[in-house]
């Protein structure tokens, strides 16, 4: 199979890929991006991580500020929250940021925007299989991997019985539990014990 010829690939259409091809390509360089999916357009960042929680905490700012409201003066009736409808804000947002950079991506890029899963197989040579199912070998000079991160799940006994949310799983939560335990006291655990308690 013929390779297609590049002078930069990258690897991941995330916060570094996205912002990083263009600028290659109004420098005169041919450059080509491969992302899995479209779904991930824009990375972690948009999509799983600090758009969508950003989003939800706007949202819990909003109620705990109503259920306060009376330390204001100002009295409200009952406060109830649906979380529904705040997780569709929420998607609502980020598709509208993952189609701008989509569209920012295409105009840059053009047919050198690849959604397929790609893997090396020569040195500075991908064989991406793209979501159509067909093969495509590129070469390059240059690669810029930036594929991006997925939660670590530790090794407590009983998670896995226990029906575990992740940071990703945990932004598509539309019903709260009856009962909720936050694992860690990092930035992300102390955001959805935050938001959750509001």
């Amino acid at each position: 199979m013929d390779s297609e010829y590049y002078d930069d690939i990258i690897i991941g259409g995330g916060k570094a890929g996205k912002t990083l091809a263009p600028v290659l390509v109004a420098d005169g360089r041919k450059a080509a991006l491969v992302e899995r999916s479209l779904t991930m357009i824009g990375g972690g960042c948009i999509n799983l991580a600090c758009i969508p929680t950003k989003t939800i905490v706007a949202s819990a700012y909003v109620a705990n500020t109503v259920r306060n409201s009376a330390t204001y003066g100002v009295k409200t009736d009952a406060l109830t929250v649906n979380l529904a409808n705040v997780i569709q804000r929420k998607r609502t947002v980020v598709q509208s940021m993952r189609d701008m950079n989509l569209h920012n991506l295409e105009t840059a890029l053009s047919y050198n925007l690849i959604i397929g899963t790609g893997q090396f197989v020569a040195p500075k040579t991908i064989e991406v299989t793209t979501a159509e199912g067909k093969t495509r070998h590129l070469t390059a000079e240059r690669f810029f991997i930036n594929t991006g991160t997925r939660p670590s799940i530790p090794s407590v006994p009983g998670l896995k019985e226990a029906d575990f949310l992740t940071s990703e799983s945990i932004i598509e939560l539309e019903h709260l539990p009856e009962h909720l335990i936050v694992l860690g006291s990092g930035y992300i655990g102390l955001e959805f014990a935050q938001v959750l308690s509001t």
